[in-house]
C-alpha cells in the first residue's frame, strides 16, 4: 500500500498540522504531494476554526528527524515531478495567506524544502537541523524557480543569502537562528512542544487582528514610512469599528 504523502490534523484548539509523509524518501517533494499541500492550504484558508497551521516532516524509518530533502528528481520518470508553476504558486499561496504558518524543521531541509519553509511566517528549528540551499550547486543557478533567492535575502539579509547560495553550506539550528532563518531553536525532543506552545499563543489572538497585522507587516518593506503609518491607522480604525459593532450586536441579542 502506498503511503499518504501528506497528513492533515485539525486540532480542537484552532491549530492544524500538515506533515510531509514520505519517510522512506526523506519526505521529498512530488507533484502528488504538492497537490495535497495546495488543497490543504485552501482548506485552512476556508475554515474559520483554524487559526494557525504548522508544517513538519515525518521522521525517517530509523527514527532520525527529517523535514524534507527537496524535490524528488526520480518522480519525473513517473510523471509525478513538481512543476515550476506548482512550486511558485504554492509558496506564494502560503506566503500570502492571512493565517500564520510555522515551519517546524529538524533534520534535513534543503533547496525546495527550504523554499516552503521560507514562505512560512515562522521557522522553528531543531538544534541538529541540516539546512541548505543547493540550487546553484546542483542546478547551476541560485535564483530558485519558486523565489528562493528573494526570500533568503528578505528573511536573512543579502549577505547571509549570498553565503548560503554561493557556498552551498549546510547550517545547523543555532546558525539558522543566528542569521535570522529561524525564530527559535530547540533540542530535538523539545521542538514539537515548543512549536505547539507558539501556535497556541497565536491561536488565542483575535483572528481579525491577526489578518490585519499580517497584511500590514508583509507589505511595509515596500512602503515609505508615512504610507505604512497611514495604512496602520486606517486598519486600526476599521478593526475598532468592526469590534464595536460586534459588541453592540451582542448586547442587543443578549
Amino acid at each position: 500500500m502506498s503511503e499518504t504523502p501528506l497528513l492533515f490534523e485539525k486540532r480542537d484548539d484552532g491549530i492544524a498540522i500538515l506533515t510531509l509523509n514520505r519517510p522512506t524518501k526523506l519526505n521529498t517533494l512530488t507533484a502528488s504531494l504538492f497537490t495535497a499541500l495546495d488543497e490543504a492550504v485552501d482548506r485552512i484558508a476556508a475554515d474559520p476554526d483554524i487559526r494557525v497551521f504548522m508544517i513538519c516532516g515525518t521522521a525517517r524509518p530509523d527514527g532520525r528527524p527529517c523535514f524534507s530533502a527537496g524535490v524528488d528528481v526520480s518522480a519525473y520518470a513517473d510523471d509525478d515531478g513538481v512543476t515550476e508553476a506548482q512550486g511558485f504558486d504554492l509558496t506564494n499561496k502560503i506566503d500570502d495567506l492571512l493565517k500564520p504558518s510555522i515551519a517546524v524543521i529538524d533534520g534535513i531541509c534543503t533547496t525546495g524544502a527550504g523554499e516552503i519553509a521560507l514562505a512560512c511566517d515562522f521557522r522553528l528549528v531543531g538544534r541538529q537541523a541540516q539546512i541548505s540551499d543547493w540550487h546553484l550547486k546542483k542546478l547551476g543557478t541560485g535564483l530558485g524557480a519558486w523565489g528562493a533567492s528573494t526570500r533568503w535575502a528578505r528573511e536573512c539579509g543579502v549577505t547571509n543569502a549570498k553565503q548560503m547560495l554561493l557556498t552551498g553550506r549546510v547550517i545547523d539550528g543555532d546558525e539558522a537562528f543566528r542569521i535570522g532563518f529561524a525564530q527559535a531553536v530547540f533540542d530535538s525532543d523539545a521542538l514539537a512542544s515548543g512549536a505547539l506552545e507558539m501556535a497556541s499563543q497565536i491561536a488565542g489572538m483575535n483572528p481579525d487582528g491577526i489578518k490585519l497585522v499580517l497584511a500590514h507587516l508583509d507589505r511595509i518593506d515596500d512602503m515609505s514610512r508615512d504610507q505604512a503609518l497611514r495604512w496602520a491607522q486606517l486598519s486600526a480604525d476599521w478593526l475598532d469599528v468592526k469590534v464595536g459593532q460586534a459588541e453592540l450586536k451582542g448586547k442587543i441579542l443578549g
